[in-house]
């Protein structure tokens, strides 16, 4: 099976394109909100050079956020259009699943996404289920936040297993105090889990069950926000 995909939910814009497990191509860049101009002629560059038509492709998985709010707008509505043009299978996987797609799920992971006005967006998994919903948190506070939900979770009777390391994703982890959380803490600031990247969205994509393009919808986690006179969001 044929899958391509995109995300465009941070800074970073970046497409790929497997053929059954293999990734056959990818490309990205750092565009911050310029995606508008830079996704589609980045997605028909990278089909030229590898010979592919849209058609070709069975799936399209897409970054649905949370992040940038107009770049995750962009990457819905491309991908969505393309789908409905050509019938394909359509995945939406969040920034937050993406960023530490690969990691060991026995480990604490804790994925942190750029949210903006000093704020993260920030969810923690174990096992494939949720520790930490998708939120978004200030990040001066990140660290308790956790701190806190796994405190609480101790005194219910729910507490994740003595000893159990704890992995935190993303480019602005280093800027969190985790002291909160004690030790056995492990930072991955740096590539592949400081962005979502389309490989790994295509890969998460490609084990998931499918959407119709219809039903692709952003996950903004918090209502956008007005940032400029004239109503530009972000």
């Amino acid at each position: 099976m044929r899958v391509a995909a995109v995300d465009t939910s941070t800074i970073l814009g970046s497409v790929a394109l497997f053929d059954g497990a293999e990734l056959v191509a990818e490309d990205e860049a750092r565009v911050s909100n310029a995606h508008g101009e830079s996704l589609l002629p980045m997605v028909s560059a990278l089909f030229q050079r590898t010979g592919w038509k849209p058609s070709d492709v069975v799936r399209w998985g897409v970054g649905v956020g949370p992040g940038s709010f107009t770049g995750v707008r962009i990457a819905v509505a491309t991908v969505r259009g393309i789908a409905i043009a050509t019938r394909a299978q359509v995945v939406g996987v969040t920034s937050l699943d993406a960023l530490v797609d690969g990691m060991p799920e026995e480990h604490l992971l804790v994925s942190v996404v750029p949210a903006g006005k000093g704020e993260v967006y920030m969810q923690a998994r174990l096992g494939g289920d949720f520790v930490l919903d998708p939120a978004h948190v200030p990040l001066a506070h990140a660290g308790g936040r956790l701190a806190d939900i796994l405190r609480a979770r101790a005194v219910s009777g729910q507490p994740i297993p003595s000893g159990t390391p704890v992995l935190i994703a993303g480019e602005v982890a280093p800027m969190v105090d985790w002291s909160a959380l004690g030790a056995g803490v492990v930072l991955a600031p740096d590539r592949p889990h400081d962005f979502p990247r389309a490989t790994a969205v295509g890969r998460i994509a490609a084990r998931r069950l499918y959407d119709g393009a219809n039903a692709l919808e952003p996950v903004y986690v918090r209502p956008p926000h007005i940032t400029a006179p004239n109503g530009v969001t972000t």
